[in-house]
């Protein structure tokens, strides 16, 4: 595949999470373009635009029965050679007859490339058995807390608030459909949820940063019977401290949501084709390939930018 469009990840800003892939190349929010096929591949021509998934189930196992695609063994252990920002991918058969779909006529390719961060969202909403009716809380409104107040919005959230201390993000959030807003600059996660809720708290919490202490933090702005979904992994050594007490007598559910499967993947090239969920707006940069570094430079500071595209020839 010739890359033609890949976005940065939060995760590809992780310190911790990254340092072990040191020398490997980044990126699995891709679009491209079939320039060469493999013997036996049927489906797929040259000049095909695609968007792979940069993990694919085997779908016979007993994980991939139950829908747990991401605890499947071959989806955790097939990936894109040598990563969705080389110039050139090679995708494994699986991963191309499996979870790779095309891209329809009049999707733009960056458009394109928001299909793995939107079947993320789309999943964890699943997972945590979102229901139209909830009140949703949204921390952290990078890239994934812009999709999902979008997703919630489509699904008919009964009201929608977000967190974050950036105001850029706090700005296109409302563009997002956000209704109310927490800068957690100027009152923590608590005071903010009181006052939105007159203290009975969110249905749904949704935490897109990976650190134990925003998670603990969020356990409050929780309503009795509420979900609260874990959207980013911690490092390991982050240890999570709760209140057993507390969760279990409000019954709070805490749920983690890890990537995604060929369901998720097919629906969110479905909406983004269809024009039912926006995301060009929400591409701030775009850096060639060739300037990669002082891409993810950009990427590393909140303020004025969401995602950060990198473009190929």
């Amino acid at each position: 595949m010739k890359t033609r469009a890949s976005g940065i990840c939060g995760s590809d800003l992780l310190d911790w999470y990254v340092e072990k892939k040191a020398g490997s190349v980044a990126g699995h929010e891709v679009c491209g373009e079939i320039v060469a096929l493999g013997p036996g591949v049927t489906g797929f021509a040259v000049g095909d635009r695609i968007v792979p998934h940069h993990h694919a189930p085997c779908l016979e196992c007993p994980a991939c029965r139950r829908g747990r695609f991401v605890q499947c063994p071959e989806w955790r252990s097939s990936r894109l050679d040598p990563g969705g920002m080389a110039e050139r991918v090679r995708i494994p058969a699986g991963n191309l007859s499996r979870d790779t779909q095309k891209v329809p006529e009049g999707l733009s390719d960056e458009d394109a490339a928001f299909t793995e961060p939107l079947a993320t969202v789309v999943k964890a909403f699943r997972q945590g058995r979102f229901h139209h009716d909830d009140r949703l809380l949204v921390i952290g409104l990078g890239t994934a807390g812009q999709l999902a107040i979008r997703y919630a919005k489509r699904l008919g959230a009964a009201g929608i608030a977000g967190a974050d201390a950036v105001a850029s993000r706090r700005q296109i959030a409302v563009a997002s459909g956000m209704e109310e807003a927490i800068d957690v600059s100027r009152e923590t996660l608590a005071e903010g949820a009181r006052r939105i809720t007159g203290g009975t708290g969110f249905d749904f919490v949704l935490v897109c940063p990976g650190r134990s202490a925003v998670i603990a933090e969020a356990l409050a702005t929780v309503s009795r019977g509420g979900t609260l979904l874990l959207f980013t992994m911690p490092a390991p050594a982050d240890r999570l401290d709760l209140d057993g007490h507390d969760v279990y007598f409000r019954e709070v559910q805490i749920v983690p949501s890890y990537s995604c499967g060929p369901v998720e993947m097919r629906l969110a090239l479905t909406m983004l084709s269809e024009r039912r969920l926006p995301v060009g707006d929400l591409v701030t940069h775009r850096f060639p390939v060739d300037r990669a570094s002082e891409a993810f430079e950009r990427a590393r500071q909140p303020e004025g930018s969401l995602k950060v595209m990198l473009t190929f020839a």
